[in-house]
């Protein structure tokens, strides 16, 4: 798919605090959206290293839109490969990979040697049934070899967006696609012998970030992202800029369809984010230009009210509300904004000037998904989850700043094999099983009862004696 350039605007906070990111975000906005580069590279076996030449066993795809690649880290594991019975890796029972190697600790917990890293191969499905299918047999990533008919260069791999249906935002790890050429080599290597591969997900460093977000204001997808983002943003205010943007488009029609657009002209629509419920294309398109005037009203000295405001917006004016004055409505944002500290006279005016202005540039800018976001003019690839955007900003600073220690912890990719086993242990004690905690608490209730019928024995023996002397 060909990456068009995306223009940007100072009005939507292109910069006005410091020169530094001003700059920065004028030059991400300018050039082309890059893709953040997905490396695998070889560590194991040495033959296998060499069958790369050149490229000394690096291998660059394409990043899935879903899961959580380990930005910021690179990170070890073993490939393993199962041939497909005739389901194309679809299926759970289509093909057997060996279980991750596994070692006791001191503690006697049992940890991951080495992820499991998974290989399968392109076709039959979708690319998020292959990877849900891969996780249930324990993958900590999965990479997926290009069908066998293609014919697609590594280079023309790196431009594909690999994209994801309604069940990706449950996958919980990375996925990359390389190219047919490449992934026969891993798969010949992996049935053979094993094969050490490590996981680098590179963010381009720069002193400054600039970190781009394409949204709806309609969308309870990106309220639940904004709520969660919205501490880590700011902790990392002084060091990073935010550039909101809001998936604006034309419907090429002289009938608008449902109101999802401004006027029956349909040149400025939006998605209706309640099918048949009462909010419109329209009202969202309305809402859009209210969140720009608020960002560029409070942006250069209280951001934190504009996130105050975008992150409460659908808890206080939900979607299914029935009232005006508690419903998506200007009524109910106006209240709103009042609540957070935002002067409403200077949005509405902001909106009577500029309304017609922001809905072009939001048309011009449209990115490779409604849910996008860009870093430092590099494209994200991955779930739009708080932690893993956190993490990916933090590895974006050629020296990360203080904050990052704390937000951005090192990813653990068995911590949910970590958890599975717990619940494995605490079903199995639900099902007849005495775990050691329950055991230690019926002991102990044993003994507890066994010293106090000593207790009252002794008692009991003691009594018996005196009374007996006093007999006689």
């Amino acid at each position: 798919m060909p990456r068009q350039p995306i223009a940007c605007s100072a009005m939507h906070g292109c910069g006005r605090s410091s020169v530094l990111p001003l700059l920065l975000t004028w030059w991400s906005c300018l050039l082309p959206a890059r893709l953040v580069n997905s490396q695998v590279r070889v560590m194991a076996p040495e033959s296998l290293v060499n069958a790369f030449g050149d490229s000394n066993g690096r291998i660059e795809g394409s990043t899935s839109t879903f899961g959580a690649p380990f930005y910021g880290d690179r990170i070890l594991g073993r490939l393993v490969y199962g041939e497909s019975h005739g389901e194309q890796y679809c299926t759970e029972d289509d093909y057997n990979v060996p279980p991750p190697e596994e070692h006791k600790t001191l503690g006697q917990d049992t940890k991951v040697r080495l992820i499991h890293v998974i290989l399968v191969e392109r076709g039959g499905c979708s690319f998020v049934t292959k990877v849900q299918v891969a996780r249930k047999k324990k993958a900590h990533a999965v990479i997926i070899v290009d069908s066998e008919s293609s014919k697609a260069t590594a280079s023309q791999i790196r431009g594909q967006i690999v994209g994801y249906d309604e069940t990706g935002s449950q996958i919980d790890i990375p996925s990359i696609l390389i190219s047919r050429q490449e992934g026969r080599k891993l798969i010949d290597a992996a049935k053979l012998r094993q094969v050490i591969v490590e996981l680098a997900w590179d963010v381009p460093s720069e002193n400054a970030v600039v970190l781009d977000l394409w949204m709806s204001s309609g969308s309870r997808e990106t309220s639940s992202f904004l709520k969660q983002f919205a501490s880590k943003r700011a902790a990392l205010e002084k060091y990073m800029k935010f550039v909101p943007h809001y998936h604006v488009f034309s419907m090429g029609s002289t009938k608008d369809f449902n109101e999802l657009c401004s006027d029956v002209n349909a040149h400025y629509c939006a998605e209706d984010p309640d099918s048949t419920g009462p909010v419109t294309g329209r009202m969202v398109l309305e809402e859009d230009v209210r969140q720009l005037c608020i960002h560029e009203t409070v942006a250069e000295h209280t951001p934190s009210r504009y996130w105050s405001y975008v992150s409460q917006l659908l808890d206080e004016c939900p979607l299914e509300g029935k009232e005006e004055s508690k419903s998506f409505s200007a009524a109910c944002a106006e209240q709103l904004m009042r609540k957070v500290g935002i002067e409403v006279d200077a949005v509405q005016q902001c909106i009577v000037q500029t309304r017609e202005q922001k809905l072009q540039q939001q048309l011009q800018q449209t990115a490779w998904s409604p849910r996008a976001v860009r870093i430092n003019g590099w494209r994200y690839s991955g779930a739009l989850d708080a932690d893993s955007i956190t993490r990916a900003l933090c590895a974006s600073f050629l020296e990360k700043p203080a904050p990052c220690k704390r937000l951005a912890e090192p990813m653990n990719p068995s911590r949910e094999d970590e958890q599975d086993e717990d619940d494995d242990d605490d079903d199995e004690s639900a099902e007849g099983g005495v775990s050691i905690g329950t055991l230690s608490v019926c002991l102990g209730v044993v003994a507890t009862l066994a010293l106090c019928v000593l207790y009252l024995y002794k008692r009991s023996l003691t009594r018996h004696v005196h009374s007996a002397l006093r007999e006689e």
